[in-house]
């Protein structure tokens, strides 16, 4: 016996099409409000600035490779660019330490250590196949640096509206 066809079938698969596509743009709208910062943007701002007043940096973007660690970006104007350190220079070794199986995390480590004892920093890069020694001094944040980063936080994980900016008209 023939089953009778049911009438809205054709109609059912369009609309589903369109329910997934709705819950799916809803998952991805609610995933964004998963990376904002639930902390007032003032108390924010206090925490950003307290914890960078005099903390040394080098100015760099690190990337991991496989094996082994890269350089992504050089902040301008910071001590890598200083010392001549350049986006795509390898690393092989900082501060007497192999870093050519490393993470993020082991260098994190290594320039929390130098932080901690002395402001000096030696690299050996592997830049265009040749291996170069790079001397860094790091420097504490300027407070021009750490009111970009606080800007910067507070624009990326806050809902800063143009309400809240106060009002330039005359």
């Amino acid at each position: 016996m023939a089953s009778a066809k049911d009438p809205n079938q054709n109609m059912r698969s369009p609309l589903i099409k369109i329910v997934v596509a709705v819950v799916s743009i809803a998952v991805v709208a609610f995933a964004d409000d998963t990376k904002k910062c639930n902390t007032p943007p003032d108390e924010c701002a206090r925490q950003i600035r307290q914890m960078l007043a005099g903390r040394l940096y080098l100015g760099v973007e690190i990337g991991n490779l496989t094996p082994g660690l890269i350089v992504k970006t050089v902040v301008p104007d910071s001590p890598a660019e200083h010392a001549d350190l350049k986006a795509g220079d390898k690393l092989i070794a900082v501060n007497g330490h192999r870093t050519t199986e490393a993470s993020i995390k082991d260098f994190k480590q290594i320039l929390d250590e130098v932080g901690r004892t002395h402001r000096h920093l030696w690299m050996l890069v592997q830049r265009r196949g040749a291996f170069k020694k790079i001397d860094v001094m790091m420097e504490p944040y300027s407070r021009v640096q750490i009111e970009r980063i606080v800007t910067q936080h507070l624009s990326e994980a806050h809902s800063v509206t143009a309400s809240a900016a106060p009002d330039s008209r005359p």
